[in-house]
C-alpha cells in the first residue's frame, strides 16, 4: 500500500507544478501578446506484475499524475498607444523575426529603429520583411498600413512577413513573447491577417479566473497533503503498533 503515498506525492507535485503555471501567467497579464498557458493532467500506469493483480485497487495505487499544459492562443483585445511603430496583428498570424537561436515567431508589435536603423521587435531582434531579410530603414515619417506594408516618408521599402501554421501546436513558447516552430519551416504558410497600426495586442490571461483557479489548486494541495500525513503518521503507527502487540 506504500506505493499509494508514491500516487500522492505525485498529485502533490503536479498542483504545485500548476502553481508555477498560473503565477508564470499572472506575472505576465501585462506583457504585450502573450499568451496564457493552460494546465492539464494525466495519469500513468506504473507496471504492476502479472495479469491476475492488475485488480482495481492495484489500479489505483500504481498510478502517477503528471501535469501537461497548452497555450492558450486566443487574441487578447488591443489598446491605442499612438505610436506610428506599434502594430497589433489581427487574425491568425505571427510576425517574423531573427533571433540568435534562429527564426522565430510573435504577436508582439511593439517596434522601434536600432542604432542601424534596422526594425526590431521589443528584445531587439531584426524583424523580417517579405523580401526575406531584415527591413532597413532610414530618417524620416515611417507608416506601416493594414497590409503590412512598410513606408518611409510616402515610398514603399518593404512588407511586414506575417505567417500562421495549420497546426499551431507545432509553436513552441520561448520567453519575450516569442515562439519556436518544432516542425520544418516549410509548414509556414502567408496569413490574411490584417495590421492595426498605433495599437499593441494586450495578454490574454484572465487574471480574476486565474487567481480563482490558484485558490482551488491552493485546495487541492492541502487536501493531498493531509491525506499523505493521514498515511504516514496515523494508519502506518497504527498498523505498527498492532504488528508489535
Amino acid at each position: 500500500m506504500d506505493s499509494g503515498i508514491y500516487t500522492a506525492f505525485s498529485g502533490l507535485k503536479a498542483q504545485s507544478d500548476a502553481l508555477d503555471l498560473l503565477a508564470n501567467n499572472l506575472a505576465n497579464s501585462n506583457t504585450t501578446a502573450f499568451k496564457e498557458q493552460t494546465a492539464f493532467y494525466t495519469c500513468l500506469k506504473q507496471a504492476t506484475g502479472s495479469p491476475q493483480q492488475n485488480d482495481d485497487l492495484n489500479s489505483t495505487i500504481n498510478s502517477s499524475i503528471r501535469l501537461g499544459s497548452t497555450v492558450n492562443m486566443e487574441e487578447g483585445s488591443i489598446s491605442a498607444t499612438g505610436r506610428d511603430l506599434d502594430i497589433a496583428v489581427q487574425g491568425n498570424g505571427f510576425l517574423v523575426v531573427d533571433t540568435p537561436r534562429g527564426i522565430r515567431y510573435t504577436r508582439d508589435g511593439s517596434l522601434r529603429l536600432n542604432a542601424q536603423s534596422v526594425l526590431v521587435s521589443s528584445n531587439g531582434s531584426p524583424v523580417i520583411g517579405e523580401s526575406g531579410k531584415p527591413i532597413t530603414l532610414g530618417q524620416g515619417k515611417i507608416a506601416i498600413d493594414e497590409n503590412g506594408e512598410v513606408s518611409l516618408d510616402g515610398t514603399q521599402i518593404d512588407r511586414l512577413k506575417v505567417v500562421t501554421f495549420d497546426d499551431l501546436s507545432a509553436l513552441q513558447q520561448e520567453g519575450s513573447s516569442l515562439f519556436k516552430s518544432q516542425a520544418d519551416r516549410s509548414l509556414e504558410k502567408s496569413s490574411d491577417a490584417s495590421i492595426k497600426s498605433g495599437y499593441l495586442e494586450q495578454s490574454n490571461v484572465n487574471a480574476v479566473s486565474s487567481i480563482v483557479r490558484m485558490v482551488e489548486i491552493m485546495r487541492h494541495f492541502e487536501a493531498i497533503q493531509k491525506s499523505i500525513s493521514l498515511v504516514m503518521n496515523d494508519i502506518n503507527s497504527k498498523a505498527i503498533e498492532k504488528l508489535g502487540n
